[in-house]
């Protein structure tokens, strides 16, 4: 039988299945790495997640857990009666008794001191003239300090029989019966607007205790007219204006050393390089 031209008796290969050739081995394994590659990539961005979450997680239960005890504390701080107060303290004070500042808190005693503001000891604290400003300090479990500034006291007035001691702003601190053996007799009326009593105040302010402490009286008609008594010598001294006050302060304790306890004189500190002593008329 004769066979046709094309007829061949070798087998044909079949072809693969998927239709393409062969990828070559190389290509295969850099296919296989870019997989492990990708994968363990995947890996680390899930694990990262994960500990993300964990790590926001711990965050927000701290932030709770925090809140939660500052709300405790202060529930604590605001209710509990463990944390009253019981006792009132008093630093700085050299003219208004302990006693006095307790007496004026005392419709506190009792409150949690967390609730004892500022402006309620203000408020209690109101009629001690005599208070220019404070401080509060609280000392666990129930004692608050009260830190006081208290007003200067520059001189007295005499109104209505008594004689009424006031600071250089003006300030009625408290009245007397009888005159302050340790404060000048101020003969002008207390305004703060008046000028008489600024100048009288200022030179007051300017004199050393030792010489304010022994000042009988003082007046002034104008700001630049200030003059003032000693108490034991009854002296008087023309002060003039506050103006050179720290020298006239100065030469006027040498002029009363000289001029002694005897005749009264006239002490004219005016112009403090030629100090001008002579005997009262």
């Amino acid at each position: 039988m004769r066979r046709p031209d094309d007829f061949s008796s070798k087998k044909q290969p079949t072809p693969r299945s998927g239709g393409g050739p062969r990828r070559p081995a190389k290509a295969q394994a850099v296919a296989r790495e870019a997989t492990k590659r990708r994968q363990k990539a995947e890996k680390a961005e899930f694990k990262g997640f994960t500990q993300a979450t964990r790590h926001r997680r711990r965050v927000w239960a701290a932030s709770l857990a925090s809140i939660a005890v500052v709300v405790l504390a202060t529930v604590v701080l605001v209710l509990s009666p463990a944390l009253a107060l019981r006792d009132v303290q008093v630093e700085g004070s050299t003219t208004v008794s302990e006693e006095e500042i307790q007496e004026a808190l005392s419709g506190l005693y009792g409150e949690p001191l967390a609730r004892i503001s500022n402006d309620r000891v203000a408020t209690a604290l109101k009629s001690i003239r005599v208070i220019q400003a404070f401080e509060t300090r609280i000392e666990p479990p129930g004692t608050l300090v009260i830190i006081l500034n208290e007003r200067q006291a520059l001189g007295a007035v005499s109104r209505g029989g008594l004689f009424i001691v006031v600071d250089a702003a003006a300030v009625e601190l408290w009245s007397q019966p009888e005159p302050p053996a340790d404060l000048p007799i101020i003969l002008v009326e207390a305004d703060r607007t008046s000028p008489s009593f600024e100048a009288v105040a200022r030179v007051l302010l300017a004199l050393p205790p030792e010489i304010s402490g022994s000042v009988e009286g003082v007046t002034a008609s104008t700001l630049d007219d200030v003059r003032f008594t000693m108490r034991e010598s009854s002296h008087e001294v023309i002060w003039g204006s506050a103006e050179r006050s720290r020298e006239k302060a100065r030469v006027l304790g040498a002029a009363l050393r000289a001029a002694g306890t005897g005749q009264p004189q006239v002490i004219d500190v005016t112009t403090p390089d030629s100090v001008v002593v002579r005997q009262q008329d």
